[in-house]
């Protein structure tokens, strides 16, 4: 099944969805905060936050080197949904699918950095 293929839709979806369940940030117009991405799809993606967004706000999402603006689609508890302005590229999608297929590397090469940064003085 390709990434960017269509599938039979049930409800709103059309494009496959990859689990994720990675650390991003959201930059918001009146701050930055932490989130978990659940699944993402080229068009869209499903996320965690701390503090509730509202249906129609604008987002920039924030991982690795993506910037993505979004606006929320829809709120439910602590989760959302979020549109992207323009979909992900193929190799955007395909960076993500290499995450679920190596999370241990994924986590290492995240840890490596960190370490790297702070060694550097960089971050917090």
């Amino acid at each position: 099944m390709g990434l960017h293929r269509p599938i039979k839709a049930t409800g709103n979806r059309h494009f496959n969805r990859l689990r994720l369940s990675v650390p991003a940030a959201l930059v918001l117009t009146h701050g930055t905060q932490a989130c978990l991405i659940d699944d993402i799809s080229c068009t869209g993606v499903r996320l965690r936050s701390e503090r509730a967004l509202q249906v129609g706000q604008t987002a920039m999402l924030s991982f690795h080197e993506l910037r993505l603006f979004a606006a929320v689609r829809w709120t439910h508890g602590g989760e959302c949904g979020l549109r992207f302005d323009r979909p992900l590229d193929l190799e955007d999608m395909q960076g993500m699918l290499w995450i679920t297929e190596n999370r241990a590397l994924y986590q290492r090469m995240c840890e490596a950095g960190h370490a790297m940064d702070w060694a550097e003085g960089i971050g917090d």
